[in-house]
């Protein structure tokens, strides 16, 4: 059977591999194929795309944009944007905010000890925004916490020493964006606390949800393809592959879900 992974991450965000060696690692997973859905940006897209035609692999451009409202964090993917242009100018604000919710960040950082500048996880970002993964990746290289993991408990998630709110657009704003762009609109991980927030966002144009992925149970994938069935949206899935570390990529190709998933999302907006 066909397989298909959604949702994956490149250097162009914050995933430890460029966007062509991203394509290569799904290509020679056996994937027909795949999602780049980077944090905030479509850079990584034309380096994926000429990558993905070298590979004889099918490129499903996207983007992944975060928000926080209601205690939660929501993420929305936006697949097949037609007006890059548009959706570029309002993804270089998102960016820019990222920039300064990091200064923040290490600052809250040297109040606790760490001998850590916000240059060196510029560095560690390389041409993407910074995020908290870069810093978390910096904090293990520097020794002060023995995994990523240990990075984001001790410090780093909301109610952690260090944690700043990020300044973001609302959810409904997000799909009104990419409404407007010509991107299908699927909500990432819903996982527990997705359910609550739902109808709200199927009221407000939802197109989908990722049912399936490496954070949901069996209960929360079948509660989810029930939902989307139900509500007739679009069933997405995918490993939210960001790289295990630059000698072994650790990609897992159980995550990936059938072709014909995407060709029920190409089948709804007329491609081909």
């Amino acid at each position: 059977m066909s397989k298909v992974d959604f949702h994956l991450h490149s250097s162009a965000s914050d995933g430890l591999f460029t966007p062509r060696q991203v394509m290569e690692i799904t290509a020679s997973a056996g994937l027909r194929a795949a999602g780049l859905t980077d944090h905030d940006t479509v850079k990584g897209l034309n380096e994926a795309k000429e990558a993905a035609i070298d590979l004889d692999l099918e490129l499903i451009p996207g983007v992944e944009i975060s928000v926080y409202e209601k205690n939660r964090e929501i993420h929305l993917l936006g697949y097949y944007p037609q007006k890059l242009n548009k959706l570029s100018a309002a993804l270089e604000d998102i960016r820019s905010k990222r920039f300064r919710r990091m200064g923040l960040i290490v600052n809250n950082l040297k109040k606790l000890g760490f001998k850590v500048e916000p240059e060196e996880v510029l560095v560690e970002a390389g041409d993407a925004a910074p995020g908290r993964l870069h810093l978390a990746r910096l904090l293990l290289k520097k020794k002060y916490v023995h995994t990523i993991n240990e990075a984001f408990k001790t410090y780093l998630n909301r109610g952690k020493p260090a944690f700043v709110s990020r300044e973001s657009m609302s959810a409904a704003e997000v799909l009104d964006l990419l409404n407007q762009v010509g991107a299908v609109s699927v909500y990432a991980h819903p996982g527990n606390t997705g359910k609550e927030v739902l109808d709200e966002l199927t009221a407000n144009g939802l197109q989908g949800i990722e049912v399936y992925h490496p954070d949901h149970s069996k209960g929360l994938v079948r509660y989810y393809k029930e939902y989307a069935e139900a509500k007739k949206l679009l069933i997405t899935g995918g490993s939210d592959f960001h790289g295990q570390n630059i000698n072994n990529h650790g990609y897992q190709q159980k995550y990936a879900i059938s072709y014909e998933y995407l060709q029920a999302m190409k089948d709804a907006i007329g491609r081909s």
